[in-house]
């Protein structure tokens, strides 16, 4: 019993028995586990390449591979691990090598695409030449959107090819339904085309029919009208006749001392002409006596006739006839006065003393020497200091150091947005604009009723009230200096209530006989208002195929201009004026949106609006053009050359800023009329709070003038099409354009004519082929089309 118990094991005994090395357990040695199995073989290998690569060739793998050595060392390590002691595995999955081979080298291109910190390829110089060469970039810095597309392009190849060498019969599959797609796609595609290129054929079929049936209608009721006015004038004149005779014939009355028989009238000069006579016969002699005087007065007008003994005169200048009316201003008291209110002096000073506090952490000595306190914003002049002690004061403080704090000092003083000035011009210090908490009403008003501007007014041409600078300084101008102005803002800044206070100035400081303006309103709330007022050379505008007749007839009116200055050996219109006694007004023309008038033709508008703008100021024309987007599509190269004066409220951005004062500042404008005035004679901008107007004020204005009385100005000679913008479209282009002329010589060679063939021989559009071919057609040059079809030249 003793034995047996002996020979038992004991489990804990057994449990607590260290473990034997591996080399016991296996029966093989550490030599011959590492390299006698393909386990060991492949590790030593791993770490040998590894070793060499990290020590020997470092810098030469990361110049090749960079971070894609990473995948092809991780594959070359599957590779051999197979073959060392895989090989049955590496036959039977030899697509899925190959496939990771394609996803590695794939990766590597993605990578050689992505830039490193130090302008370098992340997947080394394999990475370019998977996804860039042979078309190399040069150089990774100015890198275009079409070569990013083009090296993404070649990865996105390399893993469809993975996918194919993965599973060819899927991939196969795959082309093959999306080639079917793509065939039946296109073949609906073409169907629908092909259906809409016939309902368009239709449509522009029934829309030319329509414009014959329409002009036809419009020429019989001109002729009808003529019919009537001709009869109603034959009446009119056989009414007249009639009652002459009667009245020679009647009796000679008897005297006047008979007490039965009532007097009757002679017909001698002086006494009623109308006693005796019909209530016809009278109606149609006051008809006719209002005829002949209308028209008296407006051959008059027309041929610049009057006292003086001329023969003839543009339409835009005022004869001595209609200069006798003397023109009464509005008063400037029908206007509304600004309340006061100003900064108080405990908060510039505690303003004052936070800037030097702020600016004095951050070790930057500076001392407030003057201050401006303004509608708006409050500028504070800082002097900049020295960096050194009182012993040794060492150098100034940089301007720069002083700008860089513009983030910190508008924190300090809870600003949403504060606008530097290094240095004010004429001053040595470096200005700094703060919002003020509550800021000050400014009106037209008090504007106008300054000395300054009364003494400006005496003497400018065209003087325009603006608002106030940052001093509380009243800032006006002379539109015939600027001479011409582009306003630019975002919605709500201000911009329609500048325009206002430009055309209110003018109301309340000129009369009609010293300036006439043209409004172009696309959006129709802004500029109509002043409808029926004297200063009007056309009603307001708000048509964009109207407003290009409208620029085309003023382009017409200045060359007009030019030549009475010629004539009269005149070099502008102030020497003119002083010369001749028919006076020749000053022309505004005031655009309200220059966005909507290019979208509809931006090469025409930009050419007339360019064309008035260079030409212009000689004869007295000046343009106020207002936009909200300044962009470069809108406000091009060409307006801004000509446009060298600016006024910009507050925009988005910087780029917005730039395009149309070319400088950065506009974007941290507060709004609701604070604006940068840059005028033609300035080298930076000026900060001014516009002048508020309301819409009463501009209503009473308005309403003065219009009750004024006055004698009929002189309006526009429209010399195109009065209609409308279709008309006028169809029949200039086909009357005197190239295209039209070119349209007409292919037809003369070809028997057939096609939209298709007009647009490959001239080179252009569909929709302009198409109008093209529906001139062709009114002209009588080609024969009503069919769907489909091209038309027989007649």
């Amino acid at each position: 019993m003793t034995s047996k118990a002996k020979r038992t094991p004991n489990p804990d005994t057994k449990a607590a028995a260290p473990a034997r090395p591996a080399s016991r357990r296996t029966g093989l040695s550490p030599v011959k586990l590492l390299f006698g199995t393909h386990h060991g073989r492949f590790l030593v290998l791993v770490a040998i390449a590894a070793a060499v690569l990290g020590t020997v060739a470092r810098a030469e793998v990361l110049s090749l591979f960079g971070w894609a050595a990473i995948p092809l060392f991780l594959w070359a390590a599957l590779v051999l691990y197979l073959l060392l002691g895989r090989i049955p595995v590496l036959r039977s999955r030899w697509r899925e090598v190959i496939a990771l081979l394609v996803l590695a080298i794939a990766i590597t291109g993605a990578l050689g695409i992505l830039n490193g910190p130090d302008d370098t390829a992340l997947g080394g110089r394999a990475g370019e030449i998977v996804a860039v060469e042979p078309a190399s970039w040069g150089t990774r810095v100015n890198v275009s959107g079409f070569q990013y597309a083009q090296a993404w392009s070649r990865v996105a190849a390399i893993l469809v090819l993975a996918a194919v060498v993965m599973a060819p019969s899927i991939a196969i599959a795959t082309v093959l339904t999306a080639a079917r797609g793509t065939w039946r796609g296109t073949r609906r595609g073409y169907a629908c085309a092909q259906s809409a290129w016939i309902r368009f054929d239709e449509w522009q079929a029934e829309r030319s029919e329509r414009k014959r049936l329409e002009s036809e209608a419009r020429a019989e009721a001109r002729s009808s009208a003529e019919e009537a006015e001709a009869a109603a004038s034959a009446e009119t004149e056989a009414k007249l006749m009639a009652s002459r005779q009667k009245q020679a014939a009647r009796p000679a009355p008897p005297l006047a001392s008979s007490p039965r028989e009532p007097f009757v009238n002679t017909g001698v000069a002086g006494e009623d002409e109308t006693a005796g006579l019909t209530d016809d016969e009278i109606r149609a002699q006051a008809l006719a006596t209002e005829m002949t005087s209308r028209e008296s007065a407006q051959s008059a007008i027309a041929t610049g006739q009057g006292e003086t003994g001329e023969d003839s005169a543009p339409s835009g200048i005022m004869t001595s006839e209609i200069l006798r009316f003397n023109w009464q201003l509005p008063p400037v008291e029908m206007l509304a006065a600004a309340p006061g209110g100003a900064v108080g002096q405990a908060e510039i000073e505690a303003t004052s003393q936070l800037i030097v506090d702020s600016l004095a952490e951050y070790g930057i000595d500076v001392t407030v020497d003057q201050v401006r306190s303004g509608p708006t914003v409050t500028m504070y002049g800082l002097r900049p200091g020295w960096t050194g002690s009182v012993d040794d004061p060492g150098k100034r403080v940089r301007v720069d150091t002083i700008l860089n704090r513009e983030k910190d000092l508008a924190l300090a003083l809870a600003s949403p947005a504060l606008r530097f000035e290094a240095p004010v011009p004429g001053e040595s210090v470096v200005g700094i604009e703060v919002p003020n908490a509550h800021p000050a009403h400014v009106t037209l008003r008090s504007v106008m009723e300054t000395e300054e501007f009364k003494r400006f007014n005496a003497d400018a041409q065209l003087p325009v009230p603006l608002g106030l600078g940052t001093g509380g300084e009243p800032i006006f101008a002379d539109l015939s200096r600027m001479p011409h102005t582009l306003v630019a803002g975002a919605t709500g800044s201000g911009k329609s209530v500048c325009m206002n206070t430009i055309i209110t100035g003018l109301l309340m400081a000129r009369n009609p006989f010293e300036v006439r303006m043209v409004m172009i309103d696309p959006k129709r709330v802004e500029l109509t208002p002043y409808a029926g007022i004297p200063h009007l050379y056309t009603p307001p505008v708000v048509e964009a195929d109207r407003a290009v007749v409208i620029l085309k007839s003023l382009v017409q009116e200045m060359m007009d201009r030019f030549r009475t200055l010629e004539q009269a050996g005149a070099k502008n219109i102030i020497s003119y004026n002083q010369k001749a006694s028919a006076k020749m007004p000053y022309l505004v023309i005031l655009v309200d949106e220059l966005a909507d008038l290019m979208l509809t033709g931006a090469h025409e508008v930009e050419r007339l609006l360019v064309r008035l703008a260079q030409l212009g100021r000689a004869t007295g024309v000046h343009l106020v053009v207002a936009t909200q987007r300044p962009s470069v599509d809108v406000v091009t190269g060409l307006i801004k050359a000509n446009f060298p004066s600016r006024i910009s409220f507050a925009v988005m951005s910087q780029i917005d800023s730039r395009t149309i004062l070319d400088s950065t500042g506009a974007e941290k404008l507060l709004g609701k009329g604070d604006m940068l005035f840059l005028p033609v004679d300035r080298p930076k901008p000026q900060r001014v709070q516009g002048a508020f107007l309301s819409d009463n004020e501009v209503e009473s204005v308005v309403d003065a003038w219009r009750n004024a009385g006055g004698p009929i100005m002189p309006q526009l000679d429209v010399k195109f099409d009065d209609e409308g913008g279709d008309n006028y479209t169809d029949d200039h282009v086909s009357g005197g354009d190239s295209l039209f002329d070119k349209a007409v010589s292919l037809a003369h060679t070809q028997r057939t004519l096609s939209t298709s063939l007009l647009q490959r021989r001239l080179r252009i559009g569909y929709p302009r082929a198409a109008r093209l071919m529906d001139e062709l057609e009114d002209q009588g040059v080609v024969g009503p089309g069919e769907p489909g079809k091209p038309r027989q030249v007649i």
